[in-house]
């Protein structure tokens, strides 16, 4: 299997040369080479141009653009059109449209519409995949292939979706009265006579099920790019990796699971600009406007930084992003129209290599003059004339190409965040942020897990964020690589992810436990022991009652000082060594709880947390959690704004990104000497400098006096 091989880092657009209304290729090229592009995707969404008819095809209208790209040394991604179908499919193969519920098909007009499990959609894929890849697997400019595009948009409730669910539980449970026993089936009458009894998903309630259901969508989503994946390398060269453009949480996908049958991670890393990249984040005020994108649930650097971390936990390792931010954002009805500020198209771009990105390509080259993304910027406006932002990337691909001198980054990593899909599903369905018309926050998961990320971000601390599947070292071993471990509420958790834990702190490790973290099993059933399960006699804490938060309240020290909010949830811990309390909140009722504790634990230490921590609370924590690493040199400033990221080279060279998320200029204290890898400047210790609004630096920690 062929991984992603790069000697710097790669910088382009996705490029559709077909969307034009007139003849520019080599006015496009001409405008890429002098904007420093070095890759582009090409193909994915016009599976129509490609095969007009079910029997006639076009393969040949991308080899101009293939050899302009290789003429002039930028290299290709490949996209297989299948997310996009023709309309001859709908009309020849009913079958297999994809249903959002049992017997009602998704219309034409749109994309990711099709029944991607249905073997007829198969051999149609089969026959397209094989004559494109045919086509132009020695093509000289061709670096990868890109399966599908974006996968797990639908939850699909075709009828062999459903058979192939009822398999996997017959599988599973082997009888039907162990399938009623395991997700408590006696409860309203839902017990079955047997396992072909199953009912629909569409008028579903229970949560077992509904869990169950989830994890086979995102199971077929897994089989079908594995599929697509096995097929194209069949035919392609060895040398050329194969990855798909991963959406993150898509509700058909798991964040968690999709790198098994991925060569190399790629993502969309989409988020807010202008105000939204503040640090400290701004929540918006009464009658203000939110500038993220509607599909980008979280504000702020931390959501940007947390969106690469995250890519960065798909594989376990660096990542490709596929589609970022040009221009002004808007898709339809769905506006986010906020360009970026002077310096923020930068700063992203560099936050995205600090945290592991080898690869960074912007959705896309031109905007659009027609269809629902008409208003989807790019690099070049409508006009196609070059404008700010094409200026922006030019700039940009200048610093990338002297990061690059510096080979492979790892980003640093103290803080390990264990995370698991599975939570994620059930908080959608009943999380602990409630909405005003009563119903959960299907965003609850990563709201909450901004709160928690933030800890260790407001600290100047790296994250590796890790899927409780994902963890192979022994609890001493995960120690000495990560100091610091956040469950961050794994509602639904085993027995083996929980003693995992308290053996890591047992080893030395710095436990703290979120709120709701191993509330049920597995299965999604609550667990009837006593709360918190395992953790909570090791670390001497249990709650047997919890409640949401109305609004939020303050947090406050053992010695009365005020250090921020919790806020959304509190479980009611209850201690029996008041020496463990560490926080408890300012209200009358619930201040008689334990807020947070903390208790040694053989080598190392459990804390709970009882509530989620607002932005200073998360500060507070980050100071008391990071006293358990070895002191960081990293520049220094009296700004909130200032955030440093850190990552190290391969010959083991601290490189720090030094962000000012704000527009107010900061003074930045180097403690040791760096190399300024832009600019070229020796920088002593003790220097100081001004970094001004939305700026950024690149040093790099060098040994000379």
């Amino acid at each position: 299997m062929a991984g992603f091989n790069r000697d710097r880092i790669l910088y382009g657009v996705a490029y559709y040369n077909e969307y034009h209304q007139t003849e520019r290729t080599a006015e496009d090229f001409r405008l890429m080479v002098e904007a420093g592009v070095s890759v582009i995707r090409v193909g994915e969404s016009v599976w129509q141009k490609w095969q007009p008819t079910e029997t006639t095809f076009d393969l040949d209208w991308l080899e101009p653009v293939l050899d302009a790209a290789a003429a002039n040394g930028i290299s290709v991604i490949i996209g297989t059109p299948t997310y996009a179908v023709p309309r001859w499919i709908f009309q020849n193969y009913p079958d297999v449209i994809a249903e959002r519920a049992t017997g009602t098909k998704v219309p034409f007009g749109h994309r990711q519409n099709v029944d991607y499990s249905n073997p007829k959609f198969r051999e149609l894929c089969e026959i397209i995949i094989t004559k494109i890849v045919g086509r132009y697997r020695n093509h000289p400019s061709v670096i990868g292939w890109q399966v599908d595009n974006e996968p797990g948009a639908e939850i699909l409730h075709n009828a062999g979706v459903f058979e192939s669910f009822k398999a996997k539980l017959k599988a599973r449970y082997q009888t039907v009265e162990a399938l009623n026993a395991a997700w408590g089936l006696t409860y309203w009458s839902h017990a079955l006579s047997d396992l072909d009894d199953l009912w629909v998903p569409d008028g579903n309630t229970n949560p077992s099920y509904l869990l169950a259901w989830r994890q086979h969508q995102a199971e077929i989503t897994n089989d079908f790019l594995d599929w697509q994946r096995t097929l194209v390398r069949s035919i392609i060269k060895d040398d050329q990796f194969i990855t798909t453009c991963v959406a993150l949480d898509r509700p058909g996908m798991d964040n968690q699971t999709i790198g098994s049958v991925l060569d190399v991670t790629s993502a969309n890393i989409y988020y807010a600009s202008q105000d939204g990249l503040k640090h400290p984040r701004l929540e918006p005020a009464a009658g203000e406007l939110n500038p993220a994108p509607l599909w980008v649930p979280l504000t702020g650097a931390s959501a940007l930084n947390l969106t690469c971390d995250t890519a960065w936990s798909i594989r376990q390792e660096n990542f490709l992003v596929t589609e970022t931010n040009g221009w002004a954002i808007q898709q339809g009805s769905m506006t986010s129209a906020f360009p970026h500020w002077p310096g923020q198209f930068k700063q992203a771009a560099l936050a995205m290599v600090s945290r592991g990105a080898e690869m960074i390509e912007y959705w896309h080259w031109h905007t659009l003059p027609f269809g629902i993304e008409n208003h989807w910027g790019g690099i070049l406006p409508h006009s196609l004339k070059p404008g700010r932002t094409y200026r922006s990337f030019q700039e940009t691909a200048k610093t990338l190409d002297a990061i690059s001198a510096l080979g492979k980054l790892t980003p640093a990593a103290e803080v390990a965040i264990v995370i698991n899909t599975a939570s994620k599903w059930l908080f959608e369905y009943q999380g602990p942020i409630r909405q005003s018309s009563g119903h959960a926050d299907p965003a609850a998961y990563q709201k909450t897990l901004q709160s928690m990320y933030e800890i260790a971000y407001n600290a100047g601390l790296g994250v590796r964020l890790i899927g409780d599947n994902q963890i192979t070292d022994s609890p001493a071993e995960f120690a000495a690589k990560h100091p610091i471990l956040i469950l961050h509420s794994l509602y639904v958790c085993s027995d083996e992810t929980l003693e995992f834990a308290r053996q890591y702190a047992e080893a030395g490790g710095t436990l703290l436990v979120g709120p709701r973290t191993g509330y049920a099993k597995p299965d999604a059933v609550i667990r009837t022991e006593v709360a918190p399960a395992i953790l909570g006699e090791a670390a001497g804490v249990s709650y047997s009652e919890y409640s949401m938060l109305a609004k939020v309240q303050p947090a406050v020290t053992v010695d009365g000082e005020v250090v921020g909010s919790g806020w959304a949830w509190f479980d009611e811990l209850e201690t029996a060594n008041a020496s463990d309390v560490a926080l408890r909140l300012d209200h009358p009722f619930f201040g008689e709880f334990a807020a947070m504790t903390t208790r040694v634990v053989g080598l190392g230490s459990i804390s709970f947390l009882a509530t989620y921590p607002d932005q200073q609370l998360s500060t507070w924590l980050g100071k008391r959690l990071a006293t358990s690493v070895a002191p960081i040199i990293a520049p220094t400033s009296h700004s909130e704004s200032i955030v440093v990221n850190r990552a190290t080279t391969g010959d083991g060279r601290q490189v720090c990104f030094v962000f000012n998320w704000s527009e107010i200029s900061a003074q930045i204290t180097l403690p040791t000497s760096y190399l300024d890898v832009e600019a070229g400047e020796y920088l002593a210790a003790g220097t100081s400098f001004e970094l001004g609004a939305w700026g950024v630096r690149v040093l790099v920690q060098t040994s000379q006096d």
